[in-house]
């Protein structure tokens, strides 16, 4: 005769088949989920970066069509004599809206207190000036600044179009130093 197991031995006998996780299996799981983590920051830094220099960029086209607008006001009011004037001004007030990263004039030794990832302009020497935040690159090893200046200078006859006088200066929203390469 067969000896009879007992309803209660044969719930004990499957538990014992269903030990769970081995020490190996659970190492393996945590290991494939740190590796994801890590993929998953480094790709976060990447985009980071991108959405910040995208923004510099962006406010750099509207500051520059700020400009071209103050120009065009002039010199539909017959005030070109006042285009030299827009070589000190801070390009900011030519928005219609600051930036919500904007901080406002400041003098050059106050800057080392400025949070990273804002704009202001230099009371000092007329610059507008991004600080980056200093773990991203654009490609920019020296300088942890972007500079940008509003530049005056008399347009050659060759650059000039028929409609505009010959010595009528041209104004730019140019960037000084080599920091990232935007344009």
């Amino acid at each position: 005769m067969k000896p009879r197991i007992s309803p209660k031995n044969n719930m004990l006998a499957g538990k014992a088949g269903q030990r769970g996780f081995t020490l190996f299996e659970l190492a393996v799981a945590v290991s494939v989920i740190a590796v994801l983590v890590v993929v998953l920051l480094g790709r976060m830094a990447v985009v980071q970066q991108e959405a910040e220099r995208v923004a510099v960029q962006q406010t750099l086209l509207a500051l520059r069509a700020g400009l071209r607008m103050q120009v065009l006001e002039l010199y539909a009011s017959d005030r070109q004599n006042q285009v030299p004037a827009l070589a000190g001004q801070n390009p900011i007030d030519w928005l219609a809206e600051k930036p919500a990263n904007y901080l406002g004039a400041y003098g050059a030794l106050e800057m080392e207190k400025l949070p990273q990832s804002h704009w202001f302009f230099n009371r000092s020497n007329a610059e507008l000036i991004y600080i980056l935040n200093r773990s991203n690159s654009f490609a920019a090893r020296h300088s942890e600044l972007l500079r940008f200046k509003v530049s005056l200078r008399q347009a050659s006859a060759t650059q000039v179009q028929s409609s505009s006088p010959v010595d009528a200066p041209e104004v730019a929203l140019i960037q000084l130093g080599e920091a990232g390469g935007l344009k």
